[in-house]
């Protein structure tokens, strides 16, 4: 393996910035809409040592389709050294939004820059920075997760303040799709932080709606004039726990996921100012931002481009279940037994395994099973003919189906299961490759979800369902059950695609890499020292809180300081955990 770096805990400590909480503290006033100019600021994004994507918005008055701008970039914010001046076009076809890529530039320079209307209109002046071509230290502000009816944007608000930070981050979950009363804090709502539109995003006339609302945050809007932003999506761009062909916020009534997703990720591109490596897919934008001699930061999409269904722990009731509904069955299996049916009219069951083997396909019968709960231990119910009277729907006090956790297992450790994808995972390696061949001493992988392995420690002792909490009891003890045999805590972050995960790290393994792993989506903030299957380390890794979604000990009604510890306690690798607060985690 790589030449070891860990992460003891008082470095995991200092490697995260909690910026204090999002919540209920009032924030300014939202930005007026208006019907023309610059409507949403301006930002810029995805520097390198010679060049930035600059970005505006620009509604022509009189609703005219389109309008030539004068981009104008200085040395200084009085505009009195200009660098470049040029025109640049917006049109209807792209939200009236342009993303403009300047070249030619110094390397670790700040510059200004503005757009100015064809009748003398200006738009907010940004500020940008060029990444150095020679090492020094550098900071890197990591956010994600910005839910604009879950609290107020003080984070972007204290990290555009910031004089002394080079880049920014944004690990997805920059807007949410859902609809006006789901997933919010009814206290922010009403201090007027309803969404637009009030239904959940569909159409690319929705996504573009929601992002207008979110662009128009004076926080955010601060937070992309202040500094350059590098931006991937994560899942709520386009639905929630979204994979390449659906997503489990998106039904078959809504229909057609592919267009869905495409109206998401134009919609995502308009109003970010990000650009698009040619080795990627047209619909991706995994790609490579280069700090010469420092570090290369890998932007990964381990959510649309490739990923694989996510599994669920409800159980698979395909073999049960008389009226059959996909949204209501999972892939949980359910325990089973052969039956011997050369005797249709009384079956039995088959317990020697090489019997049940040799049974000719037309006569074998696999039924899953119901267990008697009543006494000590579960007693399964082997008599065919109480199995076909009872309902699955309805079953009698005291009976229930129960899961096979070892078949679970080899689903989960399926091989064929994917994040990224073999297209992804063959650029990533080639990258990887050629970064530490070229002496970059650090490998930085930005991508959306925990990459360490998480199970839940014992919680229930210590929770008090009196006090508000996101899920109930019966929702927290089915976790629990599955936690104490062992199984993740999130079926939609790299643990539940343990396979890939072990390809992620033999990738590293390969290339030597020494690797960092930023990651996003779970709203907490993590440290974990990251191992192979065998044990072996592989890469450290920083998971970022969010900027404004709930946490688990908004979740789950637990003493926090209490959770925290027993959560490092319980999972070997992970160093460090913050339930409670908003935040984000600066990187030096």
């Amino acid at each position: 393996m790589r030449d070891g770096f860990t992460i003891t805990r008082r470095e995991g400590l200092l490697g995260l910035l909690a910026a204090g909480v999002s919540g209920l503290m009032p924030g300014r006033l939202m930005a007026e809409e208006s019907g023309s100019g610059f409507t949403h600021g301006v930002a810029s994004g995805d520097p390198g040592t010679n060049h930035v994507a600059l970005w505006t918005r620009y509604q022509p008055p009189h609703g005219a389709d389109d309008a030539t701008l004068v981009l104008t970039l200085a040395d200084d914010p009085g505009f009195t050294h200009v660098r470049l001046r040029r025109e640049v076009a917006v049109s209807r076809a792209r939200n009236f939004c342009i993303t403009e890529i300047v070249d030619g530039l110094e390397p670790d320079r700040r510059y200004f820059y503005r757009f100015q209307a064809a009748d003398g209109t200006l738009s907010t002046t940004g500020r940008t920075r060029t990444l150095p071509a020679t090492p020094r230290p550098l900071k890197i502000a990591v956010v994600s997760c910005s839910n604009y009816p879950y609290g107020f944007f003080h984070v972007y608000r204290a990290i555009a303040a910031r004089e002394d930070i080079d880049l920014v981050l944004h690990l997805g979950d920059y807007i949410y799709e859902y609809p006006a009363g789901k997933y919010g804090d009814p206290r922010v709502v009403a201090q007027g932080r309803q969404v637009k539109p009030e239904g959940e995003l569909l159409t690319l006339a929705d996504y573009r709606e929601r992002y207008a609302l979110y662009r128009s945050d004076p926080d955010l809007q601060a937070l992309h004039a202040a500094h350059p932003i590098v931006a991937i999506y994560d899942d709520h761009e386009a639905a929630n726990d979204s994979w390449k062909n659906g997503a489990e916020n998106h039904q078959p009534n809504e229909g057609d996921w592919s267009v869905r997703k495409q109206a998401a990720l134009k919609a995502w591109q308009e109003w970010l100012p990000v650009t698009h490596a040619p080795a990627a897919p047209e619909d991706s934008f995994y790609r490579r931002i280069a700090a010469p001699g420092l570090f290369d930061l890998f932007i990964l999409d381990t959510r649309l481009v490739a990923r694989d269904r996510q599994l669920s722990y409800l159980p698979d009731n395909s073999l049960i279940a008389k009226d059959e509904n996909p949204q209501l069955s999972g892939d949980m299996p359910l325990r089973t037994a052969v039956f011997d049916f050369s005797d249709p009219a009384h079956p039995h069951v088959v317990t020697d395994p090489e019997q049940a083997r040799r049974l000719p396909a037309e006569l074998r019968k696999v039924v899953p099973i119901p267990f008697d709960m009543t006494g000590e231990k579960p007693k399964p119910i082997l008599d065919w003919e109480r199995i076909r009277s009872l309902d699955p729907g309805n079953l009698p006090q005291g009976i229930a189906y129960l899961p096979d956790l070892e078949a679970f297992r080899k689903k989960l450790w399926d091989s064929r299961r994917s994040l990224l994808g073999a297209q992804q995972e063959a650029w990533l390696a080639a990258e990887l490759d050629r970064s530490v061949h070229s002496g970059t001493p650090w490998q930085l992988i930005g991508q959306q979800v925990v990459m360490g392995r998480l199970v839940a420690p014992e919680l229930l002792d210590i929770a008090d369902f009196s006090k508000p909490s996101v899920i109930n009891r019966q929702a927290a003890e089915k976790f629990q059950a599955l936690a104490r045999a062992g199984l993740p805590l999130n079926l939609d972050s790299w643990d539940g695609y343990p396979a890939a995960r072990e390809r992620f790290y033999d990738i590293l393994d390969q290339t030597a890499a020494r690797a960092v792993v930023l990651s996003g989506d779970s709203h907490n903030a993590w440290a974990f020292n990251l191992a192979d299957r065998k044990g072996r380390p592989a890469a450290v890794e920083f998971a970022t809180p969010a900027v404004t979604s709930p946490g688990l000990a908004q979740y789950l009604p637990v003493p926090p300081e209490e959770m925290a510890r027993r959560f490092v306690a319980h999972n070997p690798e992970l160093v460090y955990f913050e339930p409670r607060w908003r935040g984000w985690i600066e990187l030096t």
